[in-house]
């Protein structure tokens, strides 16, 4: 299994276009990467790929992931789409697909779905271009099917967990997200893909002791992410209490994991983890946890 990060920022991306804050500014200089906002992508073949979520920046990750299409010819290596939640930066690259030449899969729970396609549309603008084909996402492994039916050489499963859903459509559902494992067939090797993270819950934690490679949301370092970058947003309070900050909740759970591969994404531009050379890095550094980046590539 071969797993890329298309992008590895949470939403706005590194630097935001609209924030000055120490590390967008450090960015903007040239002092620390840039990120595009948050997309993984899983293939077993490195021919044929899906993928976790859709951003806003998909169009750049997949030209900078140099899938070409053969010459003379008209096609996508993406065979499905899994996601999540419904959250703008995870779900309006959905938009960007309309070129396809067959309808785009999408693979959800029936809240994510329900909310993307109320509050997005994403069904009646698609179908006016290449169509879409929603898939019910299972709780319990089933094999992951490419479009045209046949077998990918992987299962899933897409575990439900508390979060709220997307701003757009706040009211509809209490709980609006999943996270993702992924095995390969050939070898038993499983991820676990959670970008957007409330609470460490039971199902969590059980299946992240089963998985070679761990995708977790690193949102925040901590409730002061905001305070120390000299910024402030209105929306501070519901952003914290969306997703579990980094050193006061996932840190020593993620440490203790026997995976592989620990990785933190979805990382906000207020986090000063964006840092290479500061503390928090270091801190990473020692427990064995690395920090996506964009083009990240890993192999189970």
């Amino acid at each position: 299994m071969v797993i890329q990060i298309l992008g590895s920022a949470a939403g706005g991306g590194v630097p935001q276009w609209n924030c000055g804050c120490r590390q967008c500014d450090g960015a903007r200089t040239g002092l620390l990467e840039t990120r595009t906002q948050c997309g993984i992508a899983v293939s077993v073949d490195g021919c044929r790929w899906v993928l976790v979520n859709a951003s806003p920046d998909l169009r750049s990750q997949l030209m900078q992931a140099r899938w070409q299409p053969h010459p003379k010819t008209r096609g996508s290596p993406i065979e499905a789409v899994l996601l999540s939640d419904a959250d703008l930066d995870h779900t309006l690259g959905l938009y960007l697909l309309r070129e396809n030449e067959s309808p785009v899969s999408i693979h959800a729970s029936e809240a994510i779905r329900e909310a993307v396609e109320e509050g997005l549309r994403i069904s009646e603008i698609l179908n006016r271009y290449c169509g879409v084909r929603w898939v019910t996402a299972p709780s319990t492994f089933q094999a992951l099917l490419y479009s045209d039916g046949k077998e990918s050489g992987l299962e899933y499963k897409a575990i439900e967990i508390e979060g709220p859903g997307p701003r757009y459509r706040r009211g509809h559902r209490h709980s609006c997200r999943v996270f993702y494992m992924l095995r390969e067939l050939a070898t038993a090797k499983a991820a676990l893909i959670a970008p957007a993270v409330a609470k460490l819950e039971p199902q969590l934690l059980r299946e992240s002791v089963q998985a070679e490679a761990i995708l977790f949301d690193g949102t925040f370092w901590s409730h002061d992410d905001f305070e120390k970058s000299g910024v402030s947003n209105r929306s501070v309070s519901e952003l914290l209490q969306s997703h579990l900050p980094i050193l006061s909740g996932s840190l020593k759970t993620l440490a203790s994991r026997p995976a592989k591969h620990k990785i933190y994404l979805h990382i906000n531009n207020t986090n000063p983890v964006l840092w290479s050379s500061g503390p928090e890095r270091q801190l990473l550094d020692e427990l064995g946890i690395q920090l996506a980046t964009d083009g990240m590539t890993i192999e189970l």
